[in-house]
């Protein structure tokens, strides 16, 4: 009887390629949404941009359409790795607040002062809208889940969550908006997170005294969307 013998290296070979095709196509699509950040930055969710994206990762055209078949399909992938980049660096730091309204207060410093030092990203944000920020696991589950725990404990007598997640976004928005236009005091984002619990409820004495907290500082990895897209604005 013949005794047919496998190959024992076959398996290891075939999972080798398997991840090395995998990988490729990460740093692909990474590159592709690097590319497509400043563009929809500078010209807006709704502008024909394919062509630009292509050029400026330097693609070729059946590459992107392996990808994304839209502009539309592109813009919303940018804003929710945008939106999920924002919570990788900021909610650890959010988390270790053990009251709700010092979360509140936490993130939105946190998001101020990142886009401060990295205005492309305070540019994405503001012409692609609240959008950007929904597209991401931000809007579907970190800030209801402190909105949620503030109205819980009390904290916060705005016991609509829908208007209390505008009331915390609407205003972030607009700050980033200025901080494009001028130059913002480092004292800004506190008096802006302290008027945002003030508007969800909190008392002034509490609000400022959250709003001032130190929350300490993060950086994000070399690898992050925002340093690929953008150095790190060292003026700020």
């Amino acid at each position: 009887m013949m005794v047919r013998r496998t190959n024992s290296g076959q398996q290891p070979r075939a999972d080798h390629r398997s991840r090395v095709g995998r990988e490729r196509r990460e740093k692909t699509r990474a590159k592709l949404l690097a590319a497509a950040l400043p563009v929809f930055a500078k010209h807006g969710a709704d502008a024909a941009i394919i062509d630009s994206i292509i050029q400026h990762a330097g693609v070729a055209r059946g590459t992107f359409y392996n990808y994304f078949r839209t502009n539309d399909e592109l813009f919303a992938a940018v804003a929710q790795e945008v939106s999920n980049e924002l919570i990788r660096l900021v909610d650890p730091i959010v988390l270790a607040q053990t009251d709700p309204a010092a979360r509140v207060a936490c993130g939105v410093t946190l998001v101020v002062k990142l886009a401060r030092c990295y205005p492309l990203l305070a540019e994405f944000i503001v012409r692609g809208g609240p959008g950007v920020i929904a597209a991401g696991i931000l809007a579907a589950g970190v800030v209801p889940r402190d909105i949620a725990a503030g109205v819980a404990a009390g904290r916060f007598t705005v016991t609509d969550q829908r208007l209390a997640f505008d009331l915390i976004l609407g205003p972030v928005i607009a700050a980033l908006h200025t901080a494009l236009t001028e130059t913002i005091s480092e004292q800004y984002p506190r008096e802006l997170a302290a008027s945002i619990l003030r508007s969800l409820g909190v008392a002034p004495e509490a609000a400022r005294k959250f709003a001032n907290h130190d929350f300490g500082a993060f950086v994000p990895s070399e690898d992050s969307i925002f340093n690929r897209c953008q150095p790190k604005n060292a003026a700020n």
